[in-house]
């Protein structure tokens, strides 16, 4: 009998870390590049901003400043280097985003004839979990042609506020992204 109340604990535990794991998706990472994009032949780079009023404009000076760091050690490792102050750049970075709350849904209960109720479920019943789905593009243009040559896109499930952990999880995904960037030659 003990037996069976422990592995039925232990099958409830592994529920509740499953549907937790699932609550919040992983990174949705793409990246596209312009086939004609020579991006080897540039050297330089600096960020450009839109109009602060668009949609997507990031407008927070801590989340601009945090995004343009990471952003920049990417290219950095690829071999580009920031412009000069003073000195016109080849290549213009701009970043743009939003971050939307989501709430994921899960049914609980038994869904069939059968009992697999451990006696903290009410059949038909649901549980829910909140989180924000954080959404960045990272465009890169040819300043001097007014071309884009390359984007990335990456939309991640993150919790509230600025962690460590969100922070972490966005650079994994611009890590992920700029794995298509080419490198300097």
């Amino acid at each position: 009998m003990a037996g069976r109340a422990y592995t039925r604990a232990l099958l409830a535990a592994t529920a509740i870390v499953l549907s937790a794991c699932a609550a919040t998706p992983g990174a949705d990472v793409q990246a596209t590049l312009d086939p004609e994009a020579n991006l080897g032949n540039y050297q330089t780079y600096t960020f450009v901003q839109g109009d602060p009023k668009e949609q997507g404009a990031i407008t927070d000076p801590r989340v601009q400043q945090r995004l343009q760091q990471m952003v920049g050690s990417q290219l950095i490792s690829k071999g580009y280097a920031p412009a000069a102050p003073g000195q016109d750049a080849q290549l213009g970075v701009n970043l743009a985003g939003n971050v939307v709350p989501k709430q994921r849904v899960f049914v609980t209960g038994r869904p069939g004839p059968y009992d697999y109720n451990w006696g903290r479920v009410e059949l038909g019943g649901y549980q829910t979990a909140d989180y924000r789905q954080g959404t960045l593009f990272v465009d890169v243009v040819d300043l001097a042609r007014k071309r884009l040559l390359w984007r990335g896109r990456i939309s991640e499930a993150l919790s509230e506020g600025y962690s460590d952990e969100n922070w972490q999880k966005v650079n994994r995904a611009l890590a992920e992204a700029f794995k298509s960037f080419p490198a300097r030659r």
